[in-house]
């Protein structure tokens, strides 16, 4: 059977074979401003946009290790790290925590939620409010690394192919789904390690497993 590839503008596209590979989209914060104030103070990807805050203050939201990852990344970079974790104390991986909390400028606050993000043309402070107060406070930053781990890029794809709670695409080893003609790779899916190096090769697999479901196909 064909499959009927709808994209944004209406345009359609007839195939008999599809790799999905969409990968994970960034959890949000969900607060007032956050979109707002995307690439104007907030960023998702420290790695990517660490240097542009350079010497600056900035708070890092999240207690795992993808938060702990950021903060001691850009430390030697940034001036001051708010690393601002709703949670009890850090999940992060006990050797990461201990050396955030040897480093001189990392600040942690545990039990504390981010409200609001604040600014003019680029931000300039976020609302933050301890445990179970409901009295806030501002704390001045010029960027904000939203960390609290990332969703597969799934909610098209519901009632498509099969996905697990997580929202993952169930693959078996061919990379193809339940769907036969229908292969996924890379995070977007079950596999075990989310990692580029890993999703590149995964990407392979399911190239070559549709190219051979393909020979098959048109040989039968």
């Amino acid at each position: 059977s064909n499959f009927i590839l709808v994209y944004g503008d209406n345009k359609k596209v007839v195939t008999s074979a599809v790799i999905i590979a969409g990968g994970k989209l960034p959890r949000e914060l969900g607060v007032k401003g956050e979109h707002e104030y995307l690439n104007r103070g907030v960023t998702y990807c420290a790695w990517c946009d660490g240097p542009l805050f350079r010497g600056k203050d900035i708070a890092i939201i999240g207690g795992g290790n993808a938060a702990l990852d950021a903060a001691l990344n850009v430390a030697k970079m940034v001036k001051q790290i708010y690393i601002v974790n709703n949670l009890p104390k850090l999940t992060a991986d006990p050797v990461m925590v201990d050396k955030a909390q040897e480093a001189l400028n990392i600040r942690i606050m545990n039990e504390t939620e981010v409200v609001e993000i604040q600014g003019d043309k680029l931000v300039k402070d976020i609302v933050i409010k301890h445990g179970h107060s409901s009295a806030t406070k501002k704390l001045p930053v010029e960027g904000v690394f939203v960390e609290i781990g990332s969703v597969p890029a799934t909610n098209y794809l519901r009632g498509v192919v099969k996905l697990n709670r997580a929202g993952e695409i169930v693959i078996d080893e061919q990379n193809m789904t339940n769907i036969p003609g229908i292969f996924a790779a890379g995070d977007i899916t079950t596999v075990l390690e989310k990692q580029i190096i890993t999703a590149a090769g995964e990407g392979a697999k399911a190239a070559i497993q549709a190219s051979q479901y393909l020979a098959k196909r048109d040989n039968s």
